[in-house]
């Protein structure tokens, strides 16, 4: 009898491609689609649903839109009006989406769930560990540091082992042009331009929230005025004031509704904090640099090594300082192409 998969459908190429792959492998392949966020029509939902009976698989749509704006919305709100910067696709794949999916696999039978991300995952001496897709272009492993070892039991990843392009021409191969042709998203599913004017739609007063403050040097001088502190990013450097120097926002400070401005040089720094923790093992943390830290999804990695401090903490020791350490941004852990673990910024 087939093993049965719940597969997350979004009507992208990606998911498309999973389907028909997973199929082949003679998996008993359910499509679920996910209403997170959307206004107007869902184009996408329609095709998965149109792929789901060409291929002959069950379909299922889940509404859950409601949850997503209590959970991730109302985080990306409050992470802004903190003096942070939200990471909401990673705190969507950390309490949301994965556990859905894993819920509604429960629901119906399904022994296995998956997505159409670019990664793979590796089981060494019964450990589980997301790693990176062979196509260093689409690896989306960054984002998926939070999945549990109970979860990454479940879980297959059909495109880890392609490049973007030859998941193209198996689409057109196959016959699937219209997949073959579908453009790539970008961006959080809810906010794919600039984030500060959906903000602002999203307060039902921001004038309580978002109002003129002060620009200051690292002394506490005054340099100008801004236009409110939920409005700017730790580092940086476009539609501040105009200096004589260029400048980066070093830090904001929410209480005071000042902005601390600083030179590139003052912007680095050899250790930070991160918080709520997932690691796959601490026995495979050393004192030794050793491991690679990133902090952006497209920032170089940097040697570190990691400290653990109570409250699912750890202190991140760099070899080499980094610029613009972002809090609310994500730092992961990787040795090898393997996620050791991850956390935010504090």
């Amino acid at each position: 009898m087939p093993t049965k998969i719940l597969l997350g459908m979004s009507g992208g190429t990606d998911s498309s491609v999973a389907a028909i792959l997973l199929q082949e492998q003679g998996y008993e392949v359910v499509g679920i689609t996910f209403r997170f966020w959307e206004e107007g029509e869902n184009h996408h939902l329609n095709d998965a649903v149109a792929l789901a009976h060409k291929l002959n698989i069950e379909h299922i749509t889940y509404d859950a839109r409601a949850v997503f704006k209590d959970k991730i919305i109302a985080y990306f709100v409050d992470e802004y009006l903190a003096g942070r910067t939200p990471f909401p696709c990673v705190k969507c794949n950390n309490e949301l989406k994965w556990k859905l999916i894993i819920d509604e696999a429960d629901r119906l039978g399904c022994d296995k769930v998956a997505m159409g991300h670019y990664v793979q995952i590796e089981n060494v001496d019964g450990k589980y560990f997301v790693c990176e897709g062979v196509d260093p272009d689409k690896d989306q492993s960054f984002f998926l540091w939070g999945l549990t070892q109970a979860q990454l039991a479940r879980i297959v990843f059909p495109l880890g082992g392609f490049e973007k392009t030859a998941v193209r021409k198996m689409a057109a191969d196959r016959g699937f042009f219209k997949v073959s042709e579908k453009k790539d998203s970008l961006g959080a599913c809810f906010c794919q331009g600039d984030y500060r004017p959906f903000l602002k739609s999203l307060l039902s007063e921001p004038e309580k929230f978002i109002y003129p403050g002060n620009f200051i040097d690292e002394a506490g001088q005054q340099l100008g005025t801004h236009q409110g502190f939920p409005l700017y990013t730790v580092g940086q450097r476009r539609g501040l004031i105009h200096l004589n120097r260029k400048v980066f926002v070093k830090e904001i400070l929410p209480t005071t509704n000042e902005i601390v401005l600083a030179p590139l040089a003052a912007m680095y720094k050899n250790e930070f904090i991160v918080h709520s923790l997932n690691i796959v093992d601490e026995l495979l943390f050393t004192t030794d640099f050793n491991i690679s830290c990133r902090i952006r999804y497209r920032k170089q990695n940097t040697a570190c090594r990691v400290i653990f401090l109570p409250h699912n903490k750890a202190r991140v020791e760099l070899a080499e300082p980094l610029e613009s350490i972002a809090p609310g941004q994500s730092a992961v852990f990787y040795q090898h192409g393997r996620i050791l673990g991850g956390g935010f910024i504090e």
